[in-house]
């Protein structure tokens, strides 16, 4: 690898801190390699950095060279190509003019994957793995079947385009916000979730019980959600999105106060 030369690791967030782990573990192998001038990891939804994060850190240390790895599966091939378009634009705005970014295939796709998993099964064949015990007990906690009360829910997208876009720093701006004013699930239930759908207007989020949609939130525009609506019961009319057939705009840098 040459000198200077960044590698991301890019996978996808799940339901616990599992992925961030593994991920993390690979990171680290790659840095106890020595082989190259940085190594780090993103997430393309659900967690933090984001992908335009990672890419400005590699700026940030100096980087010539970043190499883009999906060590996710499956592979979605639409959401690789959005990918590609998604590091064109972040250096058409972001990069030094001699910073270039290269983007492997899919894991998906690599030919190794295949002896890989060959010699990983390979290896457990005769390992002396613990079975598993019938047992008729349900699976299922019964708390999973309380709805706690709560004045209002809160849908905040993380899904690709929107972490992209600055969700993971609105998602923390919206937790610290809320545990200084003492708001907890009881008064604001936050659930972080996959696409909402209107994703030229992220990062963006639901609020119950209004049904109302707020975009191109901002640590900011997170802040004055918490205090002016949800505290003080007033929409933030900077960030209000409305259901419509026409097509609207992000709020633009003037708007974002």
């Amino acid at each position: 690898m040459k000198p200077g030369t960044a590698v991301i690791l890019l996978g996808r967030n799940g339901y616990s801190s599992a992925p961030s782990e593994q991920l993390t573990r690979l990171v680290a192998a790659l840095r106890e390699s020595g082989a190259h001038g940085l190594a780090t990891s993103a997430f393309i939804d659900g967690s933090s950095p984001s992908l335009p994060d990672a890419l400005g850190l590699c700026v940030a240390q100096g980087m010539a060279r970043a190499l883009v790895v999906p060590v996710y599966l499956p592979t979605d091939r639409n959401l690789h190509n959005w990918l590609n378009r998604l590091v064109r634009r972040w250096l058409h705005h972001n990069a030094a003019a001699d910073f270039t970014v290269h983007m492997t295939p899919p894991l998906g796709d690599a030919p190794e994957l295949a002896a890989a998993v060959v010699d990983l099964v390979a290896s457990y064949a005769d390992a002396p793995l613990t079975p598993l015990a019938a047992n008729h007990a349900s699976p299922n906690s019964p708390e999973w079947s309380l709805i706690p009360p709560h004045s209002y829910h809160v849908l905040l997208c993380r899904g690709p385009r929107c972490n992209a876009a600055g969700a993971g720093e609105a998602a923390q701006a919206l937790k610290q916000r809320l545990k200084a004013k003492n708001m907890g699930d009881d008064t604001v239930l936050v659930a972080q979730t996959g696409c909402l759908y209107p994703c030229n207007l992220g990062p963006v989020m639901v609020v119950y019980p209004e049904g109302l949609w707020y975009g191109g939130l901002t640590e900011k525009g997170v802040e004055r959600i918490v205090e002016e609506h949800f505290e003080g019961g007033e929409i933030v009319a900077h960030y209000a999105r409305y259901p419509s057939r026409q097509t609207q705009q992000r709020p633009t840098a003037l708007e974002q106060v």
